[in-house]
């Protein structure tokens, strides 16, 4: 049988276990928090080993670029299962190199030289799901943030052959840098192909600015 709890107020007051049935107690952190506070605390271990001492750890070398290493984490969320890689760049005395003409998909699109991957541990690899995508970002980003780390950071989407990605960075406390790739592959739409179709893909790409900056417009413009 259980007790009911005293809580002493004066010496006199007691509260029974009944009336605190709808406490909530916020000291409990959802399965968010604590898969934020995961990819947190991976994310600082990378970061205060720095690329020398990972390599000394067993960072795994990419075959190509052969300059390019990677660490890797896996974790566990809302029933999934995830796997989180840190890409940087090095030799093998763990210093930092320049580019060459053998570069990983992301640092060919954004030029990036440090970066993380997270993505599920499935048949594909990659996230179909958008809502799914976006948390991912979102946890990551935070995570970073809470760092002080502007590494940025990229989930693969759609199918595996488009070699799709998503991405974040915090640019310090005001600033986020947002990434999106695709590739179009050896079929190219019919409206790529000409100049009308490449401005509406672009504008498509801004079309909040665009609408944001026509509202300061007068009509008679």
């Amino acid at each position: 049988m259980a007790s009911s709890s005293k809580i002493e107020d004066d010496g006199e007051d007691e509260i029974s276990e009944e009336e605190l049935e709808g406490f909530d107690d916020f000291t409990l952190a959802s399965s968010w928090e604590r898969f934020i506070s995961e990819i947190e605390a991976v994310c600082r271990l990378w970061l205060a080993d720095g690329p020398k001492n990972l390599l000394e750890k067993g960072a795994i070398n990419l075959d190509s670029p052969k300059n390019l290493y990677k660490v890797k984490f896996e974790m566990k969320y809302n029933m999934k299962s995830y796997c989180m890689e840190y890409f940087f760049e090095a030799n093998s005395d763990g210093e930092t190199v320049n580019w060459n003409d053998d570069l990983h998909d992301l640092q060919l699109s954004f030029g990036v030289k440090k970066f993380l991957v997270i993505a599920p541990i499935s048949a594909s690899g990659v996230v179909l799901d958008a809502p799914e995508a976006s948390k991912l970002l979102s946890a990551v980003s935070i995570a970073l943030s809470n760092c002080g780390s502007t590494w940025p950071a990229f989930v693969p989407v759609h199918d595996p052959s488009r070699k799709a990605y998503i991405g974040i960075q915090n640019m310090g406390t005001v600033f986020t840098r947002r990434f999106e790739a695709d590739r179009i592959g050896s079929q190219v739409p019919v409206r790529l192909m000409h100049l009308e179709g490449l401005y509406e893909l672009f504008v498509s790409k801004f079309e909040h600015t665009i609408g944001w900056s026509n509202k300061q417009l007068s009509p008679h413009c």
